[in-house]
């Protein structure tokens, strides 16, 4: 054994909880209304419909046929259906709350932590805050924005390391969001504590406790099983399949009329044009050709085989 080992594994998850989609859709490259500019967020049902686990071969030996850290894409026509260019953002999903405390237990007055209070979380959440199941999720914190007065994302983090419902061993009275004498866990309790690292002083200067908040402050709980994903998707009315049948195709072109029908692999049509010729309205000279797409007012009646075997 040389005593290396990798820290990377395959992500396992719960689409419907774990994953965000956001989107933006704009026309073309060039287009500079600001309203395309702004992402919008899929709900969790449409996220569950599309992401799914990737499936082995079902003659393969294994008990557990999703494979591993794989999950298919689907991008569904009312959302995904206007041509144009789509950017898909895929990332982990944000827990919103706010510090209620930074505390430590009572009976072990050297482990630091923040307090959260279950009352702001939404009831699918709730289930996260106990058992450590917090534990490895990153703590990113919000600040007051000097110059714009607004809540902004800060670039520090911490991770938590254990998570569980606390209680709090007697209230200062001087205070409505602080508890002088620490918590202790209680798994009826309505609040979580939570531990994070960095929360030791470091051993050169014992004196400084690492920040891990404050009371008061919005915060975002974020799962780490995956990194975020961006894609670019541009959606088109023609593929490689409709532009090849659009050249080699089968044809027939009506002469009493000056239709072109065009039709793909099966036999069916796939496109009409209309022929005519404008004439000058004094010299009645030929003056221009003109090829009009037929689209909404195609004639069925140019039946392939029937037109060949006549």
């Amino acid at each position: 054994m040389n005593n290396t080992y990798g820290i990377v594994k395959p992500s396992v998850m719960n689409p419907a909880k774990d994953v965000e989609i956001w989107y933006r859709y704009t026309p073309n490259r060039t287009n500079t209304e600001p309203s395309f500019n702004v992402f919008k967020k899929i709900s969790s049902e449409d996220v569950s419909t599309m992401l799914t686990a990737a499936k082995i071969d079902s003659n393969i030996d294994e008990s557990d046929k999703n494979l591993p850290g794989m999950y298919n894409l689907s991008l569904p026509a009312s959302i995904f259906g206007a041509v144009g260019f789509y950017t898909i953002y895929i990332k982990p999903k944000e827990i919103k709350c706010t510090i209620k405390d930074v505390g430590a237990l009572a009976s072990y007055p050297d482990v630091s932590g923040i307090v959260i209070d279950l009352g702001e979380i939404d009831g699918e959440n709730r289930t996260l805050f106990r058992s450590d199941n917090l534990a490895g999720y990153r703590v990113e914190y919000y600040d007051i924005s000097e110059n714009k007065g607004v809540s902004e994302r800060q670039e520090y983090y911490r991770l938590v390391t254990s998570s569980g419902l606390c209680e709090p061993v007697s209230q200062n009275l001087t205070s409505a969001n602080t508890n002088s004498n620490g918590y202790r866990y209680n798994e009826s309790a309505t609040l979580a504590f939570l531990t994070l690292t960095p929360s030791t002083s470091p051993t050169f200067k014992g004196s400084q406790k690492p920040y891990i908040g404050n009371p008061s402050q919005e915060i975002r709980l974020v799962n780490t099983k995956f990194d975020p994903v961006c894609l670019e998707i541009e959606v088109c009315e023609n593929d490689f399949d409709t532009l090849t049948t659009v050249l080699t195709g089968n044809q027939i072109r009506s002469l009493d009329n000056g239709i072109l029908t065009t039709y793909n692999q099966d036999g069916e049509i796939f496109n009409q044009y209309e022929f005519y010729t404008l004439k000058d309205n004094y010299t009645t000279n030929d003056k221009f050709d003109v090829k009009k797409n037929r689209k909404g007012n195609i004639d069925f009646s140019v039946n392939y085989t029937d037109v060949i075997n006549n």
